[in-house]
């Protein structure tokens, strides 16, 4: 009976444990425009990277060149992928070739290369987090 007992109180904390959310705050900077809107998609796994499949849209209007948000989320890998709506049609404007033609970011993302890998741009969140995410704006006119 001791063991039964025992058992099931392992099994619950380790329930427990993986059901604990941490707090991860966004620090998105390099806002130049105040214009529109940010959306900010969370991507919890490889598969809804590849297919665009976002775990969480947020939806937030920019108001100074940082803006900080704060989300609760389980202990996980996460990308973190944003842009700037400044023409409010709810879409990131591209051209011909798929560049950007508003401001984007990713997390762990610098701007300098495509970023086309969920292991480049994720974050492992299992305690409370800082995500820095800069907007890129190399192919919007400035």
């Amino acid at each position: 009976m001791k063991k039964l007992f025992l058992i099931s109180l392992i099994v619950f904390l380790c329930e427990l444990l993986a059901a604990e959310n941490f707090n991860v705050k966004l620090a998105i900077s390099e806002i130049r425009n105040l214009e529109g809107k940010l959306y900010v998609d969370v991507i919890n796994s490889r598969e809804n990277f590849k297919n665009r499949i976002s775990h969480k849209r947020i939806e937030l209007n920019p108001t100074a060149e940082t803006v900080d948000f704060s989300l609760e989320l389980p202990a996980g890998e996460y990308v973190f992928s944003l842009y700037q709506d400044v023409n409010c049609n709810k879409k990131l404007d591209a051209n011909v070739l798929g560049i950007p033609k508003e401001p984007y970011g990713f997390s762990n993302y610098d701007g300098k290369s495509i970023p086309n890998s969920f292991e480049k741009l994720k974050v492992a969140i299992n305690k409370n987090e800082t995500v820095l995410i800069k907007i890129v704006h190399g192919f919007v006119s400035k």
